[in-house]
Parts: C-alpha cells; structure tokens; sequence
C-alpha cells in the first residue's frame, strides 16, 4: 500500500512538472512567433512597400489551445507573391503577349473608388494608379505613345487643374469659361514603357528566422539550467 502511495505521489509530481515545462515551452513559443511576425512586418514598412503588405504576415502556434511539449510556431503571408518577389530581386515581364510594361508616373489619377472605369485587368482597389484604359476615359482622350530605343513613353493631352493635377481638356476649359483665363492644352507623360523590370531584393527571411530559433533554444537553455 505505501508503494502505490510513493508511486501515485511520484507519478503525480512528475505529471506536474511536465506540465510546467510544457506551459514554460509553449509561452516562449507563443513570444518568439509573435516577435518574429513583429520583426518581419517592421522589414517590410522600412523597406517602404507599405502596412497593407505588412499586415499580410500572419501566425499561428500549434496546438491552438492548451500546452505542448513540442509546440510549433508557423508563420507565413498571404501575400506570397509579393514577398517572394522582394525576396528573391524577381524579374517582372509583360504577360498574356504583351510587349511592354505601363509604369505609372505621378502624374496618374488615383481611383477613388473600385469601379470607376471597366478595365481588362478587372476590379482594383480604391487608391491605385489607373490602367492605361482607364486613364483615356478619364481624360476623354488617347495616349500618345512614343518608343525610343528599348523604352516607351505615353503621353496625354490635358489641361492643368485649378487647384492641383490635371483636368481633361474640354472646350469650355480651353476658351476660358466663368471669369477663369484659358488654360493651354498640354502633353503629360503619364506612363513609362519598359520591357522588364527587376525588383531589387528588399527583404530578408533567413536572418530574423535564424535570430528567433536561437532566441527560443537561448530562453529554453536558461529555463532548464
């Protein structure tokens, strides 16, 4: 009887700690997954692609509920096309027998909203730079396009706006209208042609993933020493 009490008693205290290092394990997972995600959506704002493409690093830690002597952390983008391309410098060229890239210039109106104009690369969000297409119907006129050498510039006649960019120029706006002088019709360059393009490699996964594996055996080290 006292045997099985010494055993119960041993099997419980063993069952105890088991389940402290367990807790211990997976909370310094639970940390370092969520400062590895930190960190590399710190990278991609520094690298000035923006919040949105920031954000779409996403975590989780396995098990989702409870404690493990064995948790894993798991991190990944839901972007991965983007990433990869800041990754790894990814050479971007026209697609569906297109000659040509359309790099926008500032020049180019935002959309204000999703469906301004039907555009053949379909439905893009609100604050992007219009499509060629869109460009046309928005300034009520065709570009004009110049190729030089191994480089292509698109031009559109318009007129300057009152307060700031560019306004189709109407009739009204050429000959003056309401107390306002006539505004000159002038060419903008609103796109640059290329035919390829090389992102630059802006972004770097194995240093913080090597960074925060030797965080969690450094914390692990400390924890049983």
């Amino acid at each position: 009887m006292l045997a099985e009490m010494v055993g119960g008693t041993l099997v419980g205290q063993m069952a105890a700690i088991e389940g402290d290092i367990a807790r211990d394990i997976t909370d310094i997972m639970n940390d370092e997954v969520d400062a590895l995600k930190l960190e590399l959506r710190e990278q991609v704002t520094s690298a000035g692609l923006g919040a949105r493409i920031a954000k779409t690093w996403r975590s989780n830690v396995y098990p989702k509920a409870g404690r493990s002597l064995n948790p894993a952390g798991y991190i990944w983008s839901a972007a991965p096309e983007i990433i990869s391309s800041y990754i790894d410098g990814a050479t971007i060229r026209p697609v569906n027998g297109g000659k040509w890239l359309w790099i926008p210039t500032k020049a180019v109106p935002r959309r204000r909203r999703s469906t301004n104009y039907a555009s053949s690369l379909g439905k893009r969000s609100r604050g992007t730079a219009m499509t060629p297409e869109e460009v046309e119907l928005h300034f009520n006129a065709e570009l004009d396009v110049v190729i030089d050498g191994g480089k292509g510039f698109a031009f559109i006649d318009v007129v300057s706006g009152v307060s700031r960019g560019y306004r189709e120029a109407t009739a009204g706006r050429l000959r003056g209208r309401r107390g306002m002088a006539p505004r000159k019709a002038k060419p903008v360059l609103m796109f640059t042609l290329v035919k390829a393009v090389k992102k630059p490699r802006l972004l770097d996964l194995d240093g913080p993933t090597q960074r925060a594996a030797s965080r969690i055996a450094a914390r692990l080290a400390a924890l049983w020493s």
